[in-house]
């Protein structure tokens, strides 16, 4: 068992995180997702609809079995992150269902996330920082490729830090999905616009079926263009438009390394033959 705090870390769009203590006095995070308070989009686009329809259904000749269907249908976060283990990935040690809330037990990071660091600098993290930073994050989402998985929703909130902010870790795999078709193992090409919008890709805004890995990649360029200038590259009005015409502030970007890595993942010509 877990004793929970009352009051929460975070509260985000699909859960709310409470910091929990097990038996043994470690302390962990608890992200709870109730199921009957999410928004219908995300019903829609991530869990199966014949999760809600057998729900409702309450007849004294039809057996309820909602808790049993339900373990085979968990939120696709569940399936991306339980056989997720590396040392940049945020460490998942339980899940379970109770009641139509799903229950997620996760590394606490006492340091926060990058963005609340970027914020807190009030300026740029300074070069040698950043680098470890891109370099952990990288590897991490080089892992979860590797296990066919796509995040699709990375950004500087997503990256947890650890041990004096010295350790950054992926996290919150709720719009995650696998990038293959079993048993064929043929890449997916997915349609559904998710993630964060500053964060996007110009292959996701073009509302064609796309490829997520390379989004995946745009996306940890964008992170890095973050720290380093504390602001997004493209602003949300005409965001594609710049985007294709690779139409992006390099003021601040001292360091020549930094700037030629960002111009090369920020590449849409790159992109689209990925």
């Amino acid at each position: 068992g877990y004793s929970v705090d009352e009051q929460p870390i975070s509260n985000g769009t699909y859960g709310t995180v409470f910091r929990a203590r097990n038996t043994s006095g470690d302390t962990r995070a608890l992200k709870v997702i109730d199921l009957t308070d999410v928004t219908q989009d995300y019903k829609t686009q991530f869990l199966p609809r014949e999760l809600f329809a057998i729900k409702k259904l309450r007849h004294r000749f039809i057996v309820t079995t909602f808790d049993s269907f339900f373990t085979q249908f968990l939120p696709r976060e569940l399936f991306a992150i339980k056989k997720l283990r590396h040392r940049f990935i945020v460490t998942t040690f339980d899940s379970f269902f109770v009641s139509a809330r799903v229950f997620i037990v996760m590394e606490l990071a006492i340091g926060g996330d990058l963005q609340d660091m970027i914020d807190k600098l009030k300026r740029p993290v300074d070069d040698s920082k950043a680098r470890v930073i891109f370099r952990q994050v990288a590897e991490g989402l080089n892992y979860i490729h590797n296990e066919g998985v796509v995040h699709r929703d990375l950004k500087c909130d997503n990256v947890l830090l650890f041990d004096d902010q010295k350790v950054a870790k992926l996290t919150d795999f709720g719009f995650a999905r696998t990038s293959y078709l079993p048993p064929t193992g043929q890449s997916v090409l997915v349609a559904t616009t998710c993630g964060t919008q500053e964060y996007c890709s110009p292959e996701l805004l073009s509302n064609h079926p796309f490829k997520p890995k390379p989004n995946d990649c745009w996306s940890l360029g964008v992170v890095l263009y973050v720290m380093t200038t504390r602001k997004t590259p493209f602003p949300l009005r005409h965001q594609r438009r710049r985007q294709m015409k690779k139409k992006y502030s390099k003021t601040g970007i001292t360091n020549d390394d930094c700037k030629d890595l960002i111009q090369k993942i920020l590449e849409p010509e790159s992109l689209l033959k990925n």
